[in-house]
């Protein structure tokens, strides 16, 4: 099922040889304005914690030739990892929980100002 981020879509594409499943955004319709999102989950067996690794990259790519790059060159690239760890005996209310605190979280005026104004939170 494709997932949209921000009015953006990103369609399944399948597992890479890492073992995570990748979904790609291309609406900027050359391959170097692809943006992918991909998921790894490991279940923990036993003692060990289970993982939950989500990774999305953004490239901006020159619409038009510049100074220093020529119309479809990727200027920069945004990289964005989110890594859960869930201990052993972990509940489903409790990750559950954990999922809506991160949800919050990214809503907060800090998480926002670090991001959107790249300020250090202070209070």
């Amino acid at each position: 099922m494709p997932i949209t981020l921000n009015t953006k879509v990103y369609d399944n594409v399948g597992f890479n040889s890492n073992g995570q499943f990748v979904y790609s955004e291309k609406s900027g319709g050359t391959p170097t304005s692809f943006g992918y999102l991909t998921a790894k989950v490991n279940a923990g067996t036993g003692k060990a914690d289970s993982t939950s690794k989500w990774n999305l990259s953004l490239p901006i790519v020159a619409t038009v030739d510049g100074p220093n790059h020529s119309a479809g060159d990727v200027i920069r690239t945004y990289y964005v990892q989110i890594h859960v760890t869930e201990p052993p005996g972990s509940t489903s209310a409790e990750r559950t929980d954990i999922r809506l605190r991160i949800k919050s979280l990214v809503d907060t005026a800090q998480f926002i100002g670090s991001v959107v104004d790249v300020s250090q939170p202070s209070g």
